[in-house]
């Protein structure tokens, strides 16, 4: 009996053993491994946004005579321009703007001249205000022109010249210092542009302005 006794004594003793060393097993380890989340980057656009212009272009401010009388232009209403262009973000607010203008073709003293100008223009924009950007830049100027001959009378004060036009088709490529204002509403923008010829020559130095309303595709 005491032989039985003994038995049971200690097969208790080892169940509760094994049990004990399985419950300090699972203890001895309570972290659990938890899947990593992914981090998400929010990546920087190279494009923010696509504009279109459309505007009037006036060449050499004050600078062309315009009748017999000796007057000279100071706006230009009948030289439509339009173009295209980008948005691309930099550092520190700043923002590359490169685009392409067209002034349309415009027939010039009776038809007799016909002249085409292509800008290729890059500009950095900063914005001080939400509603303002301050531009500074260049552009290529490709002006072409195509003339059909001919002559004309033109009083230059106290007497009368006479100008000679062209008969053939000619082409210049000029680089102006760019100056830009922009408002902004929205999407929608209205930009005063200007366009310095021979910056560095006094005697050459001529003035352009373009008068543009632009609208902004956001990407």
């Amino acid at each position: 009996m005491w032989t039985i006794l003994g038995c049971f004594c200690l097969t208790a003793s080892a169940q509760d053993l094994s049990t004990y060393g399985r419950r300090t097993k699972k203890t001895t380890n309570p972290r659990q491994t938890r899947p990593v989340q992914p981090v998400k980057v929010e990546e920087k656009k190279q494009i923010e946004s696509i504009l279109f212009n459309l505007g009037t272009h006036t060449e050499f401010y004050d600078s062309i005579q315009i009748n017999t009388s000796g007057g000279t232009r100071k706006f230009d209403a009948k030289a439509p321009t339009i173009g295209a262009g980008l948005s691309m973000p930099v550092r520190y607010g700043w923002r590359f703007l490169p685009e392409l203008n067209w002034v349309l073709p415009r027939f010039i003293d009776d038809s007799k001249i016909i002249k085409n100008l292509f800008m290729f223009r890059a500009d950095f924009g900063y914005d001080p205000l939400d509603w303002l950007r301050l531009r500074v830049g260049t552009s290529i100027m490709w002006a072409n022109q195509h003339g059909r001959g001919g002559k004309a009378e033109i009083n230059n004060g106290n007497s009368t010249s006479t100008f000679y036009y062209p008969e053939e088709n000619r082409s210049s490529l000029n680089n102006t210092f760019d100056l830009g204002l922009e408002t902004k509403f929205d999407e929608w923008a209205v930009r005063l542009q200007t366009y310095t010829y021979a910056i560095f020559k006094e005697e050459r130095r001529q003035v352009s302005y373009t008068l543009f309303i632009s609208y902004y595709w956001d990407q």
